[in-house]
């Protein structure tokens, strides 16, 4: 009898330990969420998922297999209907009614990389955000285009010929590969 009452127990105290981890793996993933919500929310970012953040510069490189092109966007949001979104911020205002044409193309570079990852919905657009302005670039087929074509034209760089720069900040020449042959680079970065 009394065996009973203590097996009886046993089960009653495991199956409450049971419920109270329950419940705490259950507050842990909610207080994730909302966590997750809440720095969403921050970012003032467009309704969907956040898949990647390279906000503080230590997000990994993100690459394709098609192309000899790498990019590391400051976030890539997964919207509902399951395309990928990558969005620029800039840090320096945008002082014209169009944004850059480096920048434009920088975000379809970006585009092009996302298409690897989901070929069936490749990107629409992209996000250009600035400390005064946003603009949402469309990936059009053109622009598309003009990025293969640039990179088309980086892989023909030799020492023979170099990349068609007449100046550049040093601090893009230190980490372009094409710095040791390019005369623009070579003298960018001091030895």
């Amino acid at each position: 009898m009394v065996e009973n009452i203590l097996f009886t127990g046993g089960i009653g105290l495991l199956l409450l330990a049971l419920a109270g981890f329950v419940l705490l793996l259950n507050e842990q993933r909610v207080q994730r969420e909302r966590a997750r919500n809440e720095h969403h929310q921050a970012l003032n970012l467009p309704d969907g998922e956040l898949v990647y953040e390279n906000n503080s510069g230590q997000g990994e490189l993100i690459s394709s297999d098609v192309y000899p092109i790498t990019g590391k966007p400051t976030y890539v949001m997964q919207l509902a209907d399951g395309r990928l979104v990558p969005i620029e911020v800039k840090q320096t205002p945008c002082k014209t009614m169009a944004p850059p044409a480096h920048d434009t193309l920088q975000i379809a570079a970006d585009c092009l990389i996302l298409e690897d990852y989901d070929a069936t919905l490749p990107p629409t657009h992209g996000i250009l955000r600035y400390p005064d302005r946003e603009f949402i670039v469309d990936y059009t087929p053109a622009l598309r285009k003009k990025v293969i074509k640039r990179l088309e034209e980086m892989t023909l760089c030799s020492e023979q010929y170099p990349p068609a720069l007449q100046k550049q900040k040093a601090t893009k020449c230190r980490t372009c590969l094409f710095q040791p042959i390019c005369p623009v680079g070579q003298g960018a970065v001091k030895k």
